[in-house]
């Protein structure tokens, strides 16, 4: 409060000194205690509007928390617009789980298994996985040290302290219940992640609002920085966990990792400061390089991880994966750099391989992990005609992304695979001089070519010889999925007809998916030699 001004008067007729002196030391007196009152009710308005606007302000941001504060799970028995809800926690089974819960899902468990511990992450601490410099992380020069300096671990380690000492996480503290969740969806290929990432993209760069009002939020390229960019830059992370990088098949070196090693986990821990719960949606989690350490430390300090798994039908993925892949190297293999594998070759050599990246095998090796809460398998083949609208409204029952899917918001991309065996016999037919060199030399020629030839064998009605895969590694798989079906979708496995339905839609899918043009006998046999003769 300032002090009240000078008063300043002069007196009709000057009095002694000393009763001019009381005269004064008295208005003073009186003066300054009028302003005084004038002081003290201000003060006491002030404080008046201050409770009110603090009362009128905390009631509106508690009616917002109590609308934004997690994903709100609806009774399926009532339509998700009406106002009356319940927080179900029930997934295939009933659960005890609090906060964010995930619907319509199996909940995968490994009996008898002792959890596998990640390194801890206590502040002070040697922290292996922060940046000793952008190209390179803490245990690059710890090995650098000890290798090139004979220094002891614990010498060196002391010289690197003041640049690799987990830092201490401001963070705010809550209650069990109240802990906000990280989502990961590990794919793995050929489950739908494409058109996932593509709709969470588009929708995040111009209506994040939405993902907000579900309380989920979504790291933008800014945020999640590295080699992937547009809808696939979810998978900046993954590629950064892996464990030895671009030497374990990875797309992102060390130092391509710095900036994101630096910037994500502001990211993470501003977003768990707001108690928000972060959607990530990335199929290159299916690798099994991926260096579970490194990806508890990125993550960190969310304690509720829940990790979702796609299931599909080994006779469907299996096929959809290789047709993939053969798909992406198709100039490689035209060039002569590499054989294109028919996919007898390709199970033969990679099954053992690609059945660690299966949905099933995926979700238990998340789940083999303390850290991670909780996983949940979904079943493809039981998700509707939009596997991205089944994923929003009923396996997360995001309200808000549930409408605007359910309003017109689409993917602007998907990974739809297609057969690519006249592909390989057109390839394999340019090696062998058969087709003009230069009829192969870019990606819309291979396509163009490949369609020209399955085309004409269609109208000529020529009949193709093929090989098929060995009974014995079909039983294999059949096994496998016999089993998967059992004991994660028990009843819907009955309900599609149990094991005799399987077995036929199996069969059919051998002879249709998994057999491939014995490409040395149509040349032997001169067979298409027609047909080839036509391509310029």
């Amino acid at each position: 409060m300032m002090d009240p001004p000078a008063i300043q008067y002069e007196e009709p007729k000057r009095k002694s000194s000393l009763s001019s002196g009381i005269s004064m030391r008295r208005r003073s007196k009186a003066n300054g205690s009028h302003y005084k009152r004038i002081a003290l009710i201000l003060s006491l308005t002030v404080l008046s509007l201050f409770w009110i606007v603090t009362t009128v302000y905390l009631q509106i941001f508690s009616a917002k928390i109590g609308q934004q504060s997690g994903i709100i799970i609806y009774n399926n028995t009532k339509d998700m617009s009406e106002s009356e809800s319940i927080k179900v926690t029930n997934l295939m089974e009933p659960s005890n789980e609090m906060g964010l819960v995930i619907h319509n899902a199996a909940v995968v468990e490994l009996q008898n298994e002792e959890k596998l511990r990640t390194t801890g992450f206590a502040p002070g601490q040697f922290c292996s996985f922060c940046n000793w410099q952008k190209e390179t992380m803490c245990a690059g020069r710890l090995e650098f040290l000890m290798t090139r300096y004979q220094m002891n671990e614990t010498a060196a380690k002391e010289s690197l302290r003041d640049r690799c000492t987990t830092p201490t996480i401001p963070r705010n503290v809550y209650a069990e219940d109240d802990e906000p969740s990280i989502i990961l969806q590990v794919g793995p290929h050929k489950t739908g992640t494409t058109a996932l990432q593509s709709l969470i993209y588009d929708m995040a760069k111009v209506r994040n609002i939405v993902f907000l009002e579900d309380n989920l939020r979504i790291p933008f390229e800014h945020e999640l920085p590295g080699a992937f960019h547009g809808e696939g830059l979810y998978l900046n992370l993954p590629h950064c966990s892996i464990n030895r990088h671009k030497r374990d098949g990875g797309q992102m070196s060390q130092s391509m990792c710095g900036p994101m090693r630096e910037i994500f986990p502001e990211f993470v821990v501003d977003a768990y400061n707001k108690s928000q719960d972060i959607l990530l949606v990335a199929e290159d989690f299916d690798r099994p390089e991926i260096n579970f350490n490194r990806l508890h430390f990125f993550l960190q300090p969310y304690k509720k991880i829940k990790v979702i798994s796609t299931y599909r039908r080994m006779h469907d993925w299996l096929p959809s994966w290789y047709n993939q892949i053969v798909d992406h190297y198709k100039v490689e293999y035209a060039q002569g750099n590499e054989t294109y594998p028919s996919i007898l070759d390709w199970l033969e050599e990679k099954y053992d391989r690609f059945l660690l990246s299966h949905g099933v095998t995926l979700a238990e090796r998340f789940k083999s992990y303390e850290f991670i809460e909780s996983v949940h398998l979904i079943n493809m083949h039981d998700m509707g005609d939009s596997l991205v609208e089944t994923f929003f409204c009923d396996i997360l029952q995001a309200k808000a992304t549930c409408n605007a899917i359910k309003g017109g918001a689409r993917p602007s991309k998907s990974n739809i695979g297609t057969d690519h065996e006249y592909q390989r016999l057109a390839i394999a037919a340019k090696r062998a001089g058969i087709i003009p060199a230069s009829s192969l030399e870019k990606k819309i020629q291979i396509r163009r070519v490949s369609q020209f030839l399955m085309n004409q064998v269609e109208q000529t009605n020529t009949s193709l010889p093929r090989l098929c895969p060995s009974s014995e590694l079909m039983q294999t798989i059949f096994a496998q999925e016999l089993e998967h079906e059992r004991k994660y979708f028990p009843k819907w496995f009955e309900s599609q007809g149990g094991e005799d339905a399987l077995r036929k839609s199996f069969e059919k899918a051998v002879r249709n998916k998994f057999c491939a043009h014995d490409v040395d006998k149509i040349f032997d046999t001169g067979i298409m030699d027609d047909i080839f003769r036509q391509v310029k």
